[in-house]
């Protein structure tokens, strides 16, 4: 058993502490810094994130009037991954499909220690504990993202990192890394190498002993319960783009669409899930590509027995085809 999994379940009582009722101006500042957190710095090309639930965490959080000093000094409970692309669903447990690590590595940055390492489909999903050293400037808006191997080989196609700060010395570092295929084996071996660390891409710098990992995961339970709808199905949009869906992948963590724009002249084509009640579902996040597959991802969605249909669309939302059946 983790002693990070044994965390996790700790139930604070918070009675004992003093509340302060927070001032306008430092209202205006926590509200700030979350508005700034729902757009992680993402190394992807066409990128769009469709859902900004995080607003609501920041909402409940000026409900609460806590002294800052008392937050800086609250025990130490390691991010857990549902909450990284799922702060607004209660009571959310993916706990068959991810593994808990508990690790940690220094260097002279200071202490990154992997909490749990979780698998979907096509993608790789990471929480890790930063504790920066005394001499080490470190906040929300800064970056750290890993080289992923998976069973020996680099898959990466997008990298994407989040920086949450959990006290005045510690911060819990979500990364999502997407493949550019599916790994079938029930067995996965994961070697991390935590190389960059920055505000961006363009001013990152390299470090020089990276953190690093070797962990084994399995995915025999994610692999149990994935529903695979292989279409190949060409279609000419309204706008005379031709589109290939390749297929429909389902699993109780999200779903993902995955097309081809090789014949295309424009990147600039998503989907749209619509149920057969007619509630249309937007993708969490898209990566779309004339050379490399496209694919969107509908965190939290999982395709039951009912009748569900697929929608391009533009960026803007403005519809290019009809209702196209997920069979």
């Amino acid at each position: 058993m983790s002693i990070y999994k044994d965390l996790n379940d700790i139930k604070l009582d918070i009675s004992e502490f003093q509340e302060t009722q927070l001032s306008h101006l430092e209202q205006k500042r926590i509200l700030k810094g979350f508005k700034n957190k729902i757009m992680p710095i993402r190394q992807k090309r066409h990128w769009l994130l469709a859902s900004v639930s995080v607003v609501a965490l920041a909402l409940f959080s000026l409900s609460l009037a806590i002294d800052k000093g008392t937050i800086a000094s609250m025990p130490f409970v390691g991010g857990v991954v549902e909450k990284y692309n799922y702060p607004n669903i209660e009571n959310l447990d993916f706990s068959s499909y991810k593994t808990a690590i508990g690790e940690t590595a220094e260097n002279e940055l200071g202490k990154l220690t992997l909490n749990e390492v979780m698998l979907d489909d096509q993608q790789v999903v990471l929480s890790s504990t930063f504790e920066p050293a005394d001499d080490v400037k470190f906040d929300y808006q800064t970056h750290i993202r890993p080289v992923v191997k998976v069973n020996g080989q680099d898959y990466t196609i997008t990298t994407g990192s989040q920086s949450i700060e959990l006290n005045d010395s510690m911060f819990t570092i979500y990364n999502d890394i997407d493949l550019n295929q599916a790994i079938e084996t029930e067995d996965i071996h994961i070697q991390l190498s935590y190389e960059t660390l920055g505000r961006s891409m363009e001013d990152s710098i390299r470090i020089e002993q990276p953190w690093t990992f070797d962990v084994q995961v399995s995915q025999a339970n994610l692999l149990a319960a994935k529903k695979v709808f292989e279409m190949k199905k060409p279609i000419t949009l309204n706008n005379g783009e031709q589109v290939t869906i390749e297929r429909v992948v389902s699993t109780p963590i999200s779903t993902t669409i995955y097309y081809d724009l090789s014949l295309a002249s424009s990147e600039n084509i998503y989907f749209t899930i619509q149920s057969e009640d007619g509630v249309q579902q937007r993708f969490s996040t898209g990566f779309t590509s004339l050379d490399q597959q496209s694919f969107g991802r509908f965190n939290g969605l999982t395709l039951t027995e009912n009748s569900y249909y697929l929608i391009a669309h533009d960026s803007n939302h403005n519809p290019l085809s009809e209702r196209i059946p997920i069979n």
